[in-house]
């Protein structure tokens, strides 16, 4: 005799619970939910909105405002604390994750993370000095990664 197993309700709600807590926790539900949405990620680097972009007067401003409002988090220059980094990978030059998303955290939040949103506290102006910094670091992290690179080559040889 072959027995069936069922699921319980309860046990199938727990682990729906577990799985969604397991994709908030990895950031894939905010990736999902925009794709779901119609929103392309692209690898592609894309124009950006950024009014600011590349304003040096706007990159020591950034620089300011990041200091007194992320880098408790993200580490001086945004390379990572107790909260990611914001400066390589998918957030570095050419990564995955365009200006628009960036402005999108930093204004919104992060559900079920320890991101919160900042609209209240930073204008929007204030919100892109900060991601015109970052793409600034993010670019002298590239530079320097580079020449480190250069130089482990050179010492091989």
């Amino acid at each position: 005799m072959h027995k069936t197993v069922q699921m319980r309700p309860a046990l199938l709600i727990l682990a729906s619970v577990a799985l969604a807590g397991l994709m908030a926790l990895a950031g894939i539900a905010d990736d999902v939910a925009a794709m779901s949405a119609g929103e392309q990620k692209s690898a592609a680097p894309q124009a950006s909105p950024n009014p600011f972009a590349g304003d040096r007067a706007a990159i020591t401003e950034g620089a300011d405002l990041f200091g007194r409002n992320c880098q408790q988090c993200h580490s001086t220059g945004g390379i990572g604390g107790k909260c990611p980094q914001l400066i390589y990978g998918a957030w570095g030059p050419g990564g995955a994750n365009s200006d628009e998303l960036m402005f999108r955290i930093i204004s919104e939040g992060r559900a079920n993370t320890q991101m919160g949103a900042f609209k209240d506290a930073l204008s929007q102006d204030e919100i892109w000095k900060i991601i015109t910094y970052l793409r600034y670091e993010a670019q002298r992290y590239e530079q320097r990664k580079k020449a480190e690179d250069e130089e482990d080559d050179s010492l091989r040889r």
